[in-house]
């Protein structure tokens, strides 16, 4: 599915952490050194009591909205995308939009992507910029994926906590945002089934599946929004392991300091990786008019997606 927009550009960016910061050593002490070298992750961190996913989704919102100079009032719509949301029902989403005391006129939902929730968030941005449906929406990423791990399994390792938010708004300017989704059925490489509510991994089948896909959609939404690869300046992706990182820097021929990284001290944080990482990289603020940034994640499924940003600055 390919989606595109004319006039769109990100206002405010917010995150929040949990306080707990855990060590590889604290999670699997024989695996330290390989973790860090290997997978490139040092750190990541917890939610633990009182915490929780909602209060992190707040706090990383209200700084959003605050970032922007936007009112909750203003906004027109919220969306969630997480797939560890602390209740079955009701939504984050419709939480969130009371605990901001968003409007009526404001639609809150969920969608459920797994770690390329973002990206698929972006694609429903796009269609409903395009109908002219709002002005400021309010995309965030969120993810406790330490509720569902095995910390008895080697895998344990990989992921971390985290809540990220960007207030987009629709203007009337020459910026787009183009996106491209994908989906290949399957649940045989990631599943986290109902009875036990722990994650199974064959993180060799991921890691292949990851190699391939995330360079081929960047090259493929590329194609489609009439751009090149080198023109992009700059790559906020999935940070699922060091080599998966590597490989796409590597097959896309990126000069150092395009491909934003954040995976050392925050582990692969799912839905909330690709907002949570465009924040802590400062970048908002930096980067020029018309400069081109891209957005990609693939998640259990296989669902999967990039997205192509002509930016505007406020």
């Amino acid at each position: 599915m390919r989606i595109k927009c004319e006039g769109v550009r990100i206002t405010g960016s917010g995150a929040a952490l949990p306080k707990k910061n855990v060590s590889n050593f604290e999670l699997w002490p024989e695996s330290e050194n390989w973790v860090s070298s290997k997978l490139g992750i040092f750190e990541r961190r917890f939610v633990q009591s009182p915490e929780t996913l909602t209060s992190l989704c707040v706090s990383a919102a209200i700084d959003a909205l605050q970032d922007a100079g936007v009112s909750p009032s203003d906004l027109d719509c919220i969306i969630v995308a997480t797939s560890t949301p602390d209740l079955t029902n009701p939504s984050m989403a419709s939480v969130i939009h009371g605990e901001l005391n968003a409007s009526a006129k404001c639609a809150a939902f969920d969608i459920q992507g797994v770690c390329a929730g973002f990206v698929y968030a972006l694609g429903l941005l796009t269609s409903l910029i395009s109908s002219k449906s709002g002005k400021y929406f309010l995309l965030i990423g969120a993810d406790q994926f330490s509720e569902i791990t095995d910390f008895s399994k080697r895998d344990c390792v990989f992921f971390g906590d985290a809540a990220a938010a960007l207030v987009f708004e629709a203007t009337e300017n020459n910026s787009y945002l183009a996106v491209e989704l994908s989906a290949a059925g399957g649940a045989s490489a990631f599943r986290t089934p109902k009875n036990t509510n722990r994650f199974l991994m064959n993180s060799r089948e991921v890691s292949n599946f990851a190699n391939k896909a995330l360079p081929d959609s960047v090259k493929s939404v590329c194609k489609f929004a009439g751009v090149e690869v080198n023109d992009i300046s700059y790559f906020f992706t999935h940070q699922p392991s060091k080599p998966v990182l590597d490989n796409l820097e590597e097959v896309l021929q990126l000069t150092s300091g395009k491909l934003q990284r954040n995976l050392a001290l925050r582990g692969n944080t799912a839905a909330a990786t690709i907002p949570l990482l465009f924040h802590e990289s400062s970048l908002r603020t930096k980067i020029k008019d018309e400069e081109l940034i891209c957005f990609s994640g693939i998640g259990a499924g296989w669902v999967w997606g990039s997205a192509i940003m002509r930016w505007e600055n406020r």
